[in-house]
């Protein structure tokens, strides 16, 4: 894509074009909807400078400027261009069709052939097929436009099948063609399309129908520390977890995103900026548990050497995760095992090399572009052959997805209603794998973000380019639907990070000094109705995570759609100040204490987490420190009238506790106010089972933290099940048991 003009000539064409160019310009932002205000965190309308609006245009790659003006031919173009392309295409590259929804597809075609006899084609998954005999003209007219190519007419085209409930849910083919003489054949277009038949609901459980509350851990699965893993938690740890807290009655874990990250450069480790989120970080895998290194003693002997050994051990000393050594040691074993499994397994072709090429076969041309794309960039930068090999990166793939789906087996084995909740990121970083790999649907020069509040003046910027909605639309949403799918594998659930996305995303300049962005709007229906039937399909239930300043319309369509909200203990207050009674939590929602973007309870209650972000440089001076720390102390007061309405504030927090530490009974007594909430979901942090203070994740921080590093202080066993770790467990089961 080109580079964009000079910023300040760029403005100054702006502040120069005429009514009427304005006014094809409103046009055309509309058409690539661009939003011209929003609802802001203070409940005010906000209106978006007219140029940031603009320059959404020319992340797209619409080239408008001329001699640093907006040139009217160009901007005329465009339009028609933009519009021409909306009313030629006889069909919607994907149209979506739900009960008590939409229940017709827009039809578009020239005034001249709406009298010629028409029939449609369905041809389903499952190998049904219908068709029907229709006339446009016959047809209720919903739009109507006239084109420099000539008139043409939209009309709602109904098909008999769904109304009659007997055409099936899922991804059909819809044909059509004109009946008439061959004269006006040879006029008629013959489209073919995607028909997306979508339930209204989510996938709904048992448990989901009766009401059931159930409750579970939150888990950074990188920060698990044991014995036995390399310096980074692993699918071996998962398995420990899983075992762990199913005994104490937990029905679910809720991960952190598992997705790929860049393999070569390690310390590029946040888990929400991958590099790709349809493919697994191969440091999560086990590489004890396979058979290329189970029955391979050179690489026992290897790993068990000295120098090896001691690599070893100082990944299990000091707090926070070396992801370069941790990716060397795990590179290191893995390359041998490939070797291993193509000389014993994939040249011979035995049962484990058939396993594999199902596995590759069954995951479609995806994998292997992504495997491609590593090989590529690991031959750039000089590493060994069997590490640029394309099947190396395939193996690992297997590896991580075998083990992953084994964890989840177990997890239901051993009685978890749920088992794991995985995480969707919102993106991917810029120059990984998923985003190079489709970069017709990516738009690089922009990035998501969110627009100021009074923490960020200027917005947020995450530096994940956005997907553009009208490519998005125009592929038919085969990128959308691969996504939903590779997460909903291997799960009970899967939680949608920042959900609002499927309705607008803020999009900002990806370098600063070009203003603030504008939110760009999605084809809501669709994006919501694909995620329904994906969600049914794999039987997985969905969260949406749906934190901060949300539009109602984005809470209304997760609520009719059965996917559960997602809610924080600080944030569930009355009028911003009185915490919430527990029977009046949404029903209908994963509560979490806490999560990796605010403080464990032990800093909030201690407000060590306001002296950090001061020692960061994110609190400005010492007079907002104390000012903040006094409204925490309001807070902290709000928090023990909350336990005590409940009649769970501990007798030694009765009377007067300021500046009294956080500690295990007053924990308890949360945990247990929580517990009682009538959210169906409840989950808490490993983090708080020990009262630990120190963040995995500073939101508004880079260089500044080493976040996402921090390891837990003990092994999971140590933290679950302590005495206190089982005290403080017995209460929320105790709690969410209770009728």
């Amino acid at each position: 894509m080109a580079a964009l003009p000079d910023y300040a000539d760029f403005l100054s064409a702006c502040a120069a074009v005429s009514e009427a160019e304005r006014g094809a310009l409103e046009h055309l932002l509309y058409l690539h909807g661009v939003a011209r205000e929003y609802i802001e965190y203070s409940g005010n309308v906000a209106q978006i400078p007219f140029s940031d609006r603009v320059d959404i245009l020319q992340f797209k790659g619409l080239d408008l400027l001329s001699a640093k003006r907006v040139d009217p031919a160009k901007l005329q173009a465009c339009l028609e261009d933009t519009i021409a392309a909306q009313w030629q295409a006889p069909l919607p590259v994907a149209s979506v069709l739900t009960p008590g929804g939409r229940d017709t597809v827009c039809l578009r075609l020239p005034v001249s052939l709406l009298e010629y006899p028409w029939q449609w084609e369905i041809h389903c998954e499952g190998g049904e097929h219908y068709q029907q005999d229709f006339v446009p003209a016959h047809l209720r007219e919903s739009d109507h436009a006239t084109l420099s190519s000539g008139e043409f007419s939209a009309r709602e085209l109904p098909f008999a099948p769904f109304h009659n409930g007997i055409l099936p849910l899922g991804y059909h083919r819809l044909s059509l063609r004109c009946l008439a003489d061959a004269r006006a054949v040879v006029e008629a277009p013959t489209p073919e399309a995607t028909l997306i038949v979508a339930p209204g609901r989510a996938f709904e459980p048992d448990w989901a129908l009766s009401g059931q509350r159930l409750w579970g851990f939150s888990v950074q699965l990188y920060t698990l520390r044991s014995d036995s893993n390399w310096g980074i938690g692993d699918f071996a740890d998962l398995r420990a977890v899983v075992q762990q807290a199913a005994a104490q009655g937990a029905s679910f874990l809720v991960l952190n995103p598992l997705h790929a990250l860049d393999f070569d450069a390690p310390e590029h480790c946040s888990p929400y900026s991958p590099s790709d989120r349809r493919r697994l970080n191969p440091l999560y895998i086990d590489v004890t548990a396979e058979p290329e290194f189970r029955d391979n003693p050179a690489l026992q002997a290897l790993v068990a050497s000295a120098a090896f050994a001691d690599r070893l051990a100082r990944q299990h000393q000091g707090g926070q995760i070396d992801y370069a050594e941790v990716s060397a040691l795990k590179r290191e074993v893995l390359l041998q095992m490939f070797a291993c499994f193509v000389r014993e397994h994939l040249t011979p072709n035995t049962a484990r090399a058939r396993a594999f090429k199902a596995y590759v076969k069954s995951q479609g041309p995806s994998l292997g572009a992504f495997a491609d794309f590593e090989a590529a960039r690991l031959r750039k930068s000089g590493e060994a052959p069997d590490e640029s090999d394309p099947r190396f990166t395939l193996y690992t793939q297997w590896l991580a997805e075998s083990q992953l789906e084994a964890c989840q087996q177990l997890a239901r084995e051993l009685g978890m209603r749920i088992g794991l909740i995985r995480d969707l990121a919102v993106g991917g970083d810029g120059s990984g794998a998923e985003v190079s790999l489709n970069d017709s649907l990516f738009r690089t020069l922009a990035s998501i973000g969110a627009p100021p509040d009074p923490l960020a003046p200027q917005g947020q910027n995450w530096g994940l380019p956005p997907m553009d909605p009208n490519a998005l639309r125009a592929s038919g949403y085969s990128h959308y639907i691969d996504l939903l799918r590779a997460n909903m594998a291997h799960c009970g659930a899967l939680r949608i990070d920042h959900v609002m996305a499927l309705m607008r995303l803020w999009w900002c300049p990806r370098h600063t000094g070009r203003g603030i962005g504008a939110y760009v709007h999605y084809p809501v229906d669709e994006m919501f109705a694909i995620l329904r039937l994906e969600s049914v399909r794999a039987r997985c239930v969905v969260i949406g995570e749906d934190l901060g300043v949300v539009p109602p319309e984005v809470r209304t369509y997760i609520s009719t759609s059965a996917i559960f909200s997602n809610i924080l203990f600080y944030f569930e207050k009355y009028d911003g100040y009185n915490f919430k009674r527990p029977e009046h939590y949404n029903p209908k929602a994963l509560t979490m204490v806490a999560n990796h973007d605010v403080p464990t309870l032990a800093a909030w209650w201690n407000a060590s987490d306001l002296r950090l972000r001061f020692e960061l440089g994110l609190i400005r001076d010492e007079d907002s420190l104390h000012q903040q720390i006094r409204d925490r102390q309001g807070e902290k007061q709000q928090v023990l009238h909350w336990l005590g309405d409940q009649w769970l504030l501990p007798a030694q927090w009765q009377g007067d506790s300021e500046g009294r530490p956080f500690d295990l009974l007053l924990c308890a007594a949360i945990f247990r106010c929580c517990a009682r909430s009538s959210s169906q979901l409840l989950s808490v942090q490993l983090e708080d089972l020990v009262l630990l203070e120190s963040p995995v994740n500073i939101p508004g921080t880079s260089s500044e933290y080493p976040n996402w590093r921090r390891r837990l202080p003990a092994s999971t066993q140590t933290l679950i099940a302590s005495e206190s770790g089982l005290r403080l467990l017995a209460g929320i089961q105790e709690e969410r048991t209770l009728s």
